[in-house]
């Protein structure tokens, strides 16, 4: 007996469920829904999760298990809900059902819904509800009613009924309600979904809306018109379709109704439609006719009548008429415009023609598209621009214009300027396919680019019978220099440059039976004149390297393995065949890219590796214009770049780079560290990050293969950036903060080692400082001598600081930034040498200098003495006044004793002031000039004794200019001097024996004085100080 694998599987499912149900939370249930109900079961949980399954009536699985299930209408269904959660809470359950209307009723006329199935979970009910497109349906709302919400907003109760309305005209409309509200009716367009979501474990009432058609209202549309002043206007029908008519009321006159509606010199015109959607009935056409004269043309040609009926498919047509000899010409240089065939359309359906009348009738003489080569076409005499637009589109006014042309004498001339790229661009000759009018012709004018040849190729064309002449093509140059006339089978004209023109001349053919006329269609290739650069780069052998090629000028052309293309970037491990074609060097930019990655330790190269320029094929037509160097080390890894030759120099303000070249650092992620050439005082730049090199050419130069760096990579350092500057004698040194004159990274650090040359200390001035307003940490400038444990200055942001500093020798200069809050830090220094003195020199400078200062204190200190010991001596002259007071100039008080002073001694005396009269001649009484003649005072009083009261002394009259020379007391004429006391050597009679005994008194010789009486008075002994003298009123006797 043989048992199948089904026979098999299913018992042995069944006990699985069986097993399953007793471990995780399932559900099992029979359901049998209505006729005409779909019903949805879903959740957004994977199968293994949660699942139902369709188990049939003898406990065997008929279906695989999955996380969602659609049960068909009117079948019983036994389900299995086997979730890790409760089944009510993971699946949604949906109920569809169909509502179809007509015109008169809707089947079925209730929104019923079957309230037994899946009562314990959330349920959405929907209806699909349609109907004819003519039709208007209408919901009504048993019970309390509907209130409307918004999108967003939650019903309470968790009852929420959603309208969506569609029709084919307009956007979907959807509308939200809640129980209990205003709302108990809405109407519906022909089709809806209407549907209603109800909360687990709630009852719903089986009915819930009733629908039916409303009744059909003749509705149509009104459209206000107000044409221009000689624009007319035609609406008629476009297509069959449903019945509708067009009404014109103008006024109070009554309505015309018809088919077709001509409206012509009209204002204020209603214009109403009997269907809802004429425009995909009806087609507009609105017609101008344009007069000119022999320059200018009445009324706006292009404008008018472009704003009237925008949703219909139209047709502008503008009737031209100018003078008989002259063309009328539409100008189409905006865009250009490329010609097509008659039974061809336009992609965006705007479709031009060009119109003209002959005396046989009218004749086509093109059609055209935008975007395409013909720039002009002009029409002799009379003809009709037409432009067919789509409905719900607006043509562009710009993109044609229509004025008076020149005379010509051909039936139409067509100016075509080719493109500079290759291209074929085909044309028509007038009336193609038809024929050509008979003994006319017409002429194509073309523009050839510069560096370009174009070729003529006909493609078809038909030979009529001639009668009289031949069928020419007829060539010729610009300037008509040159000419030739070719047949329409032979080979056209190739290689032609610049401009040229083409003529089509037709003969006047035989018209009998069905012979053909004439037709030509033909093509004019244009392509380049010069010979490609071809040149084969191969990078297989270049490890990281990556070349980028653009062009920079439209004429020039670059094919990269025979792809036209205007930028292309070349790997590493790649061989590719370029080509290039009338492109200068100038046209072309090429930069290069290489990648030095090292990432783990081991791999990273020993030693010094050069950042020089690869070596490219000699064949490119261009110079490298860009060199770029990716560095790429380990996460605590450090880049030291040390220039191949020589040092480096910043470009900062005052010391700008003007070299062959320059290099440019960036750090990782694009942040800007400085800009440098060759020529200063930087030795080695280290940097604790990625770092990207650029080097470029100045003054449009080129790079020359040269090393630019020597680049290592080294361990993590401290400090973000490290550099070593070695300042020279002849120039100061410029040193700035990463990112000049930006600001540095937030937290980081900067570190300057400045080596100075023996016997040499640096003036370091902080020449601008931008410091920021920290919101962590502080910003810090320190300096700090090499081997010194001490700093010898640092300041914060906060905190005052010198601008100028004095370092003895070889020193660190650190900058820290903070995490800035606004503004950012930034530090440029000036660096000068100069030269260190010696110690010993100093002290012997400073002791030399000490002791002149003290040599010119104590010599202005003598001369100071001297000077006041000599002024001194000159105020001390005593003279004698035979008739008055005895005074010592300089002396307020009256000297107490001769013998304690030295009144009576004399620095000098002058011979002629006192022994003049020994010189005066007898005869002569007048004094000598110099002679001295007595004191020069205002009043000479004589002695009266003493003056106890000033006002009782007689006043005397002065004698002045005569000399008196020294007399005895008894010869004056004066009275008897009174008895003064005075000492032995104060008195006038007192006479040294010292002195010779002649009349100019000099002494004899230098030994002690002789007292020598020369009066008969005693003298008085000395007084005592102290004591005060007693008066005597006896007088002096004469001697």
């Amino acid at each position: 007996m043989r048992f199948s694998s089904m026979d098999w599987a299913r018992p042995l499912l069944g006990i699985f469920l069986l097993l399953v149900s007793d471990i995780s939370e399932c559900l099992q249930m029979a359901v049998h829904p209505d006729v005409g109900t779909t019903v949805t079961l879903e959740t957004p949980l994977p199968a293994e999760e949660c699942c139902v399954c369709r188990v049939g009536g003898d406990g065997a699985s008929e279906e695989v298990c999955s996380s969602s299930l659609t049960l068909e209408p009117d079948k019983d269904v036994n389900l299995l809900f086997n979730c890790s959660s409760p089944a009510q809470e993971a699946f949604t359950i949906s109920i569809h059902k169909k509502i179809e209307c007509t015109k008169e009723d809707c089947n079925p006329a209730v929104g019923e819904i079957q309230p037994s199935l899946f009562t314990d979970f959330n349920r959405t009910f929907v209806w699909n509800v349609t109907g004819p497109m003519e039709a208007r349906l209408g919901l009504t709302f048993p019970g309390d009613g509907l209130k409307e919400v918004t999108s967003l907003e939650a019903c309470p109760d968790g009852y929420r009924y959603t309208v969506v309305s569609s029709q084919p005209d307009e956007d979907g409309r959807t509308d939200a309600f809640c129980r209990k509200g205003p709302v108990s009716h809405i109407d519906l367009p022909h089709q809806a979904l209407v549907s209603l979501q109800v909360p687990g474990e709630e009852n719903v009432d089986p009915t819930i809306f009733q629908i039916a058609p409303l009744p059909v209202k003749k509705k149509g549309r009104m459209i206000p018109v107000a044409p221009d002043t000689g624009t007319s206007i035609t609406i008629q029908r476009d297509t069959a379709g449903p019945d509708c008519t067009v009404c014109s009321t103008e006024g109070s006159k009554a309505p015309q109704c018809s088919s077709k509606l001509a409206l012509r010199d009209t204002h204020n015109v209603s214009v109403e439609f009997s269907c809802t959607r004429p425009q995909d009935i009806f087609r507009v056409e609105v017609n101008r006719e344009i007069d000119c004269d022999e320059t200018t043309c009445s009324g706006d040609i292009v404008q008018g009548g472009f704003s009237l009926f925008p949703e219909f498919n139209r047709t502008f047509t503008w009737d031209l008429k100018v003078p008989s000899t002259r063309a009328f010409q539409v100008d189409f240089s905006g865009l250009g415009m490329r010609q097509i065939l008659p039974s061809e359309s336009c992609l965006d359906e705007h479709t031009y023609s060009i119109i003209t009348y002959l005396r046989t009738g009218p004749l086509t003489i093109g059609t055209f598209c935008q975007n395409g080569t013909i720039s002009l076409v002009q029409v002799l005499y009379r003809g009709r621009l037409a432009l067919k637009v789509p409905g719900e589109s607006q043509p562009d006014p710009a993109t044609f214009k229509v004025s008076v042309g020149p005379q010509i004498k051909k039936l139409a001339v067509v100016k075509v300027t080719l493109p500079p790229e290759s291209s074929a661009p085909q044309f028509f000759s007038a009336n193609y396919p038809g024929r050509f009018p008979d003994d006319d012709l017409m002429m194509w004018n073309f523009t050839v680019p510069p560096k370009h040849n174009a070729t003529v190729r006909f493609l078809e064309y038909t030979e009529p019978e001639c009668l009289k002449k031949d069928v020419t093509v007829e060539y010729e140059r610009e300037g008509g220099k040159f000419s030739m006339g070719k047949e329409l089978s032979v080979a056209q004209p190739a290689n032609l440059q610049r401009g040229f023109g083409m003529s089509l001349i037709n003969c006047e053919t035989d018209r009998r039976g069905n012979r053909p006329g004439l037709s030509l269609s033909f093509q004019v290739s244009v392509f380049r004149s010069s010979h490609a650069v071809l040149c084969t780069l191969d990078l297989h052998n270049e490890e990281g390297l990556s070349v980028r090629i653009e062009t920079r000028n439209p004429s020039c052309e670059m094919k990269v393995d025979g792809v036209l293309q205007e930028t292309v970037t070349l790997l590493s491990g790649t061989k590719s065949n370029l080509s290039f074609q009338d492109c200068s060097s100038e046209d072309l930019f090429m930069t290069v890219s290489k990648t030095i990655e090292c990432r783990q330790w081991e791999a990273c190269p020993v030693g010094m590796s050069q950042l020089s320029l690869p070596t490219l094929e000699a064949c490119l037509p261009m110079p490298m214009q860009s060199m770029t160097w990716q560095l790429r080390v380990p996460e605590d890894g450090t880049v030291e770049l040390l220039p191949s030759a020589g040092s480096l120099r910043q470009s900062l303000p005052g010391q700008e780079c003007k070299g062959r070249f320059t290099v440019r650092v960036t750090e990782d992620g694009g942040v800007p560290f400085g800009e440098f050439c060759a020529g200063g005082a930087i030795s080695k730049v280290q940097i604790h990050s990625n770092v990207t090199v650029v080097a470029t050419p100045t003054k449009a130069r080129s790079l020359s293969e040269e090393t630019f760096f020597n680049v290592s990579f080294s361990r993590e350092i401290k400090e973000s950036y490290i550099l070593t500057v070695s300042p020279r004698v002849e120039a100061s040194a410029l040193v700035s903060s990463p990112n000049w004159p930006g600001g540095m990274k937030p937290s980081s650090t900067a570190s300057w080692v400045v080596m100075l040359p023996p016997e040499y200390q640096a003036e370091l001035v902080f020449t601008n400082v931008s410091q920021p307003k920290c919101a962590e940490r502080h910003t810090s400038i320190k300096v700090q001598t090499l081997g010194s444990p001490e700093e010898m200055f640092s300041r914060r942001e906060d905190e005052e600081r010198e601008s100028k500093l004095t370092v003895p020798q070889s020193f660190f200069l650190n900058t820290s930034n903070c995490v800035p809050e606004e503004g950012h830090f930034s530090v440029l220094s000036t660096i000068t040498l100069q030269k260190r003195r010696s110690h010993l020199l100093s002290i012997i400078l400073g002791t030399v200098g000490a002791l002149l200062l003290l040599m010119i204190i104590v010599l202005i200190a003598v001369c100071v003495v001297v000077r006041k010991k000599k002024r001194k001596a000159d105020e001390q002259a005593s003279i004698y006044i035979p008739k008055g007071n005895i005074f010592l100039p300089g002396d307020s008080p009256f000297p107490k004793s001769r013998a304690n002073n030295e009144s009576h001694v004399y620095a000098s005396i002058e011979d002629t002031m006192v022994y003049g009269h020994l010189l005066q001649d007898p005869g002569n009484p007048r004094p000598l000039q110099g002679q001295y003649q007595g004191p020069q005072v205002d009043t000479y009083r004589s002695f009266a004794g003493p003056t106890d009261n000033p006002s009782e002394k007689a006043a005397l009259d002065a004698e002045v200019g005569v000399y008196r020379p020294f007399l005895d007391p008894s010869q004056g004429a004066d009275p008897p001097r009174p008895r003064t006391p005075l000492g032995r050597q104060d008195s006038l009679a007192f006479v040294d024996t010292r002195m010779v005994g002649n009349e100019l008194n000099t002494f004899k010789s230098n030994g002690d004085i002789t007292p020598l009486r020369l009066s008969a008075v005693e003298p008085v002994p000395a007084v005592e100080e102290g004591k005060e003298w007693e008066d005597d009123d006896e007088e002096d006797e004469g001697v």
